[in-house]
């Protein structure tokens, strides 16, 4: 069909035995050339992660060029997740460039810049005497430095080391037991968030929210800008567990951010907050990333540890539909290989949970009534999917809203998302299962629904004889929202 979906859409090796469970991978030094992001792509990546913390927008808008151009070399949807600083509190330029916290010692923390007094450590938070108190945690360096808050003066505060180390300059600076006044969004947040609205990143990921006012106030902004581009708020502070409903509400996707989350809390705690983050998406019908030391040691080693590839099967059985790689792809040696790695793993742990009952089958006492007509038909489609067999759902969609409802329901066969938009196609690359592919000719509808069966056989998804069901709102041409599940035999 003209403009319908070509077998480059989707590369085989990408068909030949398709992964539900997405793979987000951090792009930095050891990432950042045409060459590597094409194999990183072809090796499993479906989501690239530009970190807004490191490098300027000369650095980002040549990453985004580029991945623009290997999708559309490759013919694969793959999304762009602008990843702001968001308010990091960090130590200033220290004497030497470093110091060694003594356990047992007391040293002053205060807002500055640059450290001038060996005993005054300076750190660029203005709001710190007015939000923690006496017997307060102070983690430094990811938690490896442990202070304690001793007396709050008029300039600054006196800190405890409990447990002692060496300080650089700039590591990150974390108040586990205090509510902090700052606010979601900082200038550099402001000024990254014009850039990548301009440049048309398919995601925004928020850091450090806190409260649904974080969300409320992001996406004010991204109206005002003229856009619609969806938020993934990232869950790394205590005060967002609290309201992790809400905040799941309002926002597109959720992040578990096990790093930050890690030193906020006992990192015991962890894995059961995760659990909880997770269980809030579920609830809510969103997107959730799984974040931080997936596969961790692979950064130095050419081969993970048992740990990791068990951490990676655990993201896919808690039911998340991305797993992040950070600094694994940013800056270690084996970019590929992890991506390589995880893409097997993923494949391993999902032919397993497919031979046993499908979500929709278990879920406890869905309110029919409560339900849309889409959602109605997400649940209807994967149904007939199971009971047929079938090899594909099929969604002629205008936003994509009815394949991440089937996704939701988990059915047993990959979800194709049609759509005459492009930037609905790459979103779709954030959510289970589904493979988004833009086609222009979407609205032609006697050309579409005739062509597709020869579009999904070049594909490599399925052959002559097999079963898909196919959803749209009928008439196509009219835009309607999706109305009707049909289900048709490959000739």
């Amino acid at each position: 069909m003209s403009g319908a979906p070509a077998a480059q859409d989707l590369e085989e090796n990408q068909t030949k035995s398709m992964r539900y469970t997405k793979i987000i991978g951090t792009l930095g030094p050891s990432s950042s050339d045409y060459e590597t992001q094409k194999k990183l792509v072809e090796a499993g990546l479906n989501i690239a992660r530009l970190n807004f913390s490191h490098g300027d927008h000369d650095m980002h808008l040549r990453n985004i060029e580029s991945i623009r151009r290997i999708a559309k070399e490759t013919g694969k949807s793959i999304a762009i997740l602008q990843d702001l600083q968001g308010p990091k509190i960090r130590v200033g330029k220290l004497l030497g460039d470093q110091m060694t916290l003594t356990s047992g010692e007391v040293y002053e923390l205060r807002f500055g810049t640059e450290q001038t007094d060996k005993n005054i450590i300076p750190i660029d938070y203005r709001g710190l005497i007015h939000d923690v108190s006496e017997g307060q945690r102070v983690m430094m360096d990811d938690g490896l430095l442990i202070l304690q808050v001793q007396k709050v003066k008029s300039a600054g505060v006196d800190v405890k080391v409990l447990e002692g180390g060496l300080l650089k300059n700039r590591k990150g600076v974390n108040f586990p037991d205090s509510k902090l006044s700052l606010p979601a969004m900082t200038d550099k947040d402001s000024k990254d968030l014009l850039f990548g609205i301009a440049n048309n990143v398919d995601y925004v990921a928020l850091s450090f929210v806190q409260d649904p006012s974080d969300i409320r106030q992001i996406k004010a902004m991204i109206k005002a800008l003229g856009s619609d581009v969806p938020v993934v708020a990232k869950i790394e502070k205590l005060p967002a567990i609290d309201k992790i409903d809400e905040i799941a509400e309002l926002a597109d996707g959720l992040m578990v951010a096990r790093g930050d989350l890690g030193v906020e809390a006992n990192v015991e705690r962890v894995p059961i907050l995760q659990r909880k983050i997770i269980d809030a998406a579920v609830k809510k019908g969103k997107p959730v990333i799984i974040a931080t030391q997936m596969l961790e040691s692979m950064i130095t080693n050419s081969r993970a540890s048992l740990a990791e590839i068990a951490d990676v099967a655990n993201g896919v059985l808690d039911g998340a539909d991305c797993l992040m790689l950070s600094g694994e792809v940013a800056s270690g040696k084996y970019p590929i290989k992890c991506v390589e790695r995880m893409a097997s793993i993923i494949e391993k742990v999902e032919a397993w949970t497919f031979k046993h009952n499908p979500r929709y089958s278990y879920l406890e006492n869905p309110k029919t009534q409560d339900w849309e007509v889409n959602e109605s038909v997400a649940i209807s489609a994967c149904e007939a999917a199971h009971a047929i067999d079938a090899k594909a759902i099929v969604c002629l969609t205008l936003t994509g809203s009815v394949a991440k409802s089937i996704s939701k329901w988990r059915p047993q066969c990959p979800i194709f998302a049609i759509s005459p938009r492009r930037d609905v196609a790459n979103r779709l690359s954030l959510v289970w299962g589904v493979y988004g592919i833009p086609n222009p000719s979407f609205y032609n509808t006697d050309s579409l629904v005739q062509d597709l069966p020869q579009a999904l056989k070049d594909l490599k998804v399925v052959d002559s004889d097999d079963v898909v069901v196919i959803t749209a709102g009928i008439p196509i041409n009219q835009m309607k929202p999706t109305n009707m599940v049909k289900i048709n035999r490959i000739p």
